[in-house]
């Protein structure tokens, strides 16, 4: 940039690459930062942008202008990149944070001695059950973020066990803030809170099935289980059910205008419903199978689906009963006729399977009781 002095026009190299070489980081080679930067505006807000419930970074490019105290008269700018990269661990309650300032550059007209910049990735250190290890503060000059962009590695870590029942969760909200002053004593300095890096870990246990029992997860990311309806999907039955539940209500039973199933993409999630509870769903479901297609609905190896899933807040029984997550009644005086859902029969073996598949995707992408996510068909 024409008005700003830079240090050097050496290759430096990006956060990724030295995490990679870093003895004390754990964190596998990953395309996360080539991605990161195809995103668009979506990595610079503060809740940065997701791959997955594993994979997060944020990347915000900024020119702070700077003005005298006083007189409010411009005196120059101050402008970098500064990237974070989390990782969050699948199988053990730890996550990985590398963080970098590069392209770092001081207008010609000031002293880049006296311009400053102060990273503090507050709220990690002091949270219960949590332990933060690495460069979490740094300020320094600008020649020396020029040299040294990227911080030694953060590693935010939780005791097995600890934590709120009944899955032992720890939630982390790690707040990174900057600040920019170029200290003459005159000029304002400028202060934002950048990102906000939000995780959870648990030991949930038995609970979540053959996953690990300990694990993270970030806790922006909405996972998406996709369902495929084409030719030749065994599950291809039940994706057309869910198909038609989101798209065709018209199509579906109960019947009566306004049904709107959630759990689209774009539309209200489901939330998992863990535990003894989804019986009651499958059961008041099932009327519907047996009023609209008889006690006989069946016959011919036939299976009664029901979308929302049995397994969330949102089947027959919980949601018209009005139980939610966070309450932990049974439901009474459900009425599948006021459903926002469908249930109709459908071949066993494709039921099943999409029943194998939820399965497996609630375990990959460790969703415990009152988590979000969508469903998405392919056609």
């Amino acid at each position: 940039m024409a008005a700003l002095s830079l240090f050097g026009s050496f290759a430096l190299s990006s956060p990724a690459e030295a995490s990679k070489s870093s003895a004390n980081s754990t964190i596998v080679e990953s395309d996360l930062e080539e991605e990161c930067k195809q995103q668009g505006d979506l990595p610079a807000r503060q809740q940065g942008w997701a791959r997955n419930r594993f994979e997060q970074c944020h990347r915000y490019t900024r020119v702070i202008n700077l003005y005298h105290s006083q007189t409010l008269e411009y005196r120059g700018k101050i402008e970098f990149v500064f990237e974070i990269l989390a990782f969050a661990s699948y199988s053990g309650r730890r996550v990985d944070f590398v963080l970098s300032l590069e392209d770092v550059g001081i207008s010609s007209q000031l002293n880049h001695e006296l311009g400053y910049i102060t990273v503090n990735m507050d709220g990690c250190k002091g949270v219960p059950n949590v332990t933060c290890t690495g460069e979490t503060y740094r300020t320094d000059a600008i020649a020396a973020w020029y040299a040294r962009p990227v911080f030694d590695p953060v590693i935010a870590t939780s005791t097995d066990g600890s934590g709120a029942s009944p899955y032992a969760t720890v939630n982390l909200d790690a707040l990174t803030t900057i600040m920019v002053e170029y200290r003459d004593g005159i000029t304002l300095p400028y202060s934002e809170l950048t990102a906000t890096t939000r995780a959870r870990f648990d030991s949930a246990g038995p609970e979540i099935g053959s996953a690990p029992q300990h694990g993270t997860v970030f806790r922006d990311y909405t996972p998406v289980l996709e369902l495929d309806r084409r030719a030749g999907s065994d599950h291809r039955q039940e994706a057309i059910h869910v198909d038609d539940a989101q798209n065709n209500p018209s199509r579906t039973f109960p019947s009566f205008v306004g049904k709107s199933p959630p759990g689209a993409v774009g539309a209200r999630p489901l939330h998992r419903l863990m535990g003894s509870r989804s019986d009651m769903n499958r059961l008041e479901a099932r009327k519907v199978c047996v009023d609209v297609w008889g006690p006989n609905y069946a016959t011919g190896g036939l299976q009664c689906d029901e979308y929302p899933f049995a397994v969330t807040y949102e089947g027959a029984a919980m949601s018209t009963a009005g139980i939610y997550c966070g309450n932990s009644s049974d439901p009474v005086n459900a009425d599948w006729r006021k459903w926002h859902g469908s249930a109709r029969p459908i071949d066993g073996a494709h039921n099943g399977r999409g029943g194998i598949l939820l399965s497996a995707f609630f375990r990959t992408n460790r969703v415990l009781d009152c988590d979000e996510f969508h469903v998405n068909v392919i056609r």
